[in-house]
């Protein structure tokens, strides 16, 4: 694969769990906005949130223009990832929707009774409904060029001996329907988005990393064949975990060099505290209606 850096990238946080002047949700969604190799300005929606409404009303606050929408990723096949595909489809016109082939499948938690709770994509914002709003749904779980110089990690390789699913509740399952068969839900769809910035380096967006961070991390350095990783920007899925996984978790990102770290979403409190501990000079707080402009400095690093 050949890999074109971009001259220059910007990520706008639609949706997150903690707000400013926006809305805060328990879902994700960014805005993410590069000049191409060619110089072309580019435009993706990386996931679209839980709550349709308030990731709107942060879209229209923070006036966003989707017209010229280039596509949108999915990151993974749950719901506070995906709840208003369909509405920001309608509103760029006909679009490009990239995903794992795992995205939209059935996928259901079912508790210690054997009651069972879909959890995934959000109701009316599957394939048919984005197909019938104008959408193209395209599937793969290789690495794949979604706009020049902006790629998808495709299916992660899960390398790391302690990156782990998050333990389950005795008696307690997730499950994923394929084929018409059901299998443990081991959440292979997760992927993240990446690119090469000029005079930057390699920037890594992730929507809940439940391939384990260190092996998004280490996934995309294979890939593009970089010495280390400028930025991450995203979910992290420490949230739940034990001290002992934070830890080794910090212990592992040393090793990429990072210039840029802005947790959120799915990172939890304990979590997010470790990093900005560990990494002071390249953490960034994010929170609904943050602008990264990879490559500036930031005034307000931390609120």
């Amino acid at each position: 694969m050949e890999i074109h850096s971009v001259r220059s990238l910007k990520i706008t946080t639609l949706a997150e769990n903690s707000a400013s002047e926006c809305l805060g949700q328990w879902g994700l969604s960014f805005l993410v906005q590069f000049e191409d190799w060619k110089g072309k300005n580019r435009k993706v929606v990386f996931d679209t949130g839980l709550h349709k409404q308030a990731l709107l009303y942060n879209i229209k606050k923070l006036k966003v223009d989707l017209h010229d929408l280039d596509c949108i990723v999915l990151s993974h096949g749950h719901p506070d990832h995906t709840a208003a595909t369909v509405e920001i489809v309608k509103a760029s016109g006909n679009t490009k929707i990239y995903g794992h082939p795992h995205t939209f499948l059935p996928r259901f938690y079912v508790d210690k009774t054997g009651k069972r709770r879909g959890i995934g994509v959000a109701k009316g914002e599957g394939e048919k409904e984005i197909e019938r709003a104008g959408g193209d749904v395209l599937h793969s779980a290789e690495p794949t060029e979604i706009a020049p110089g902006a790629w998808t990690t495709g299916q992660i390789e899960r390398v790391t001996p302690f990156e782990r699913p998050l333990p389950l509740s005795k008696g307690t399952r997730l499950i994923l329907k394929v084929d018409g068969k059901e299998i443990d839900d081991q959440i292979l769809d997760d992927q993240a988005l990446w690119m090469q910035v000029d005079d930057v380096g390699p920037v890594v967006i992730t929507g809940c990393a439940h391939a384990g961070l260190v092996n998004t991390l280490l996934q995309v350095r294979k890939l593009g064949r970089f010495n280390q990783i400028e930025g991450l920007v995203g979910g992290t899925h420490l949230v739940g975990r034990s001290e002992d996984y934070v830890e080794q978790t910090i212990e592992k990102l040393r090793q990429f060099g990072l210039g840029l770290i802005s947790p959120c979403h799915c990172t939890g409190f304990k979590a997010m505290a470790r990093l900005w501990q560990a990494f002071p000079q390249a953490f960034v707080l994010n929170f609904s209606g943050r602008v990264i402009e990879v490559g500036k400095e930031l005034e307000d690093r931390v609120i």
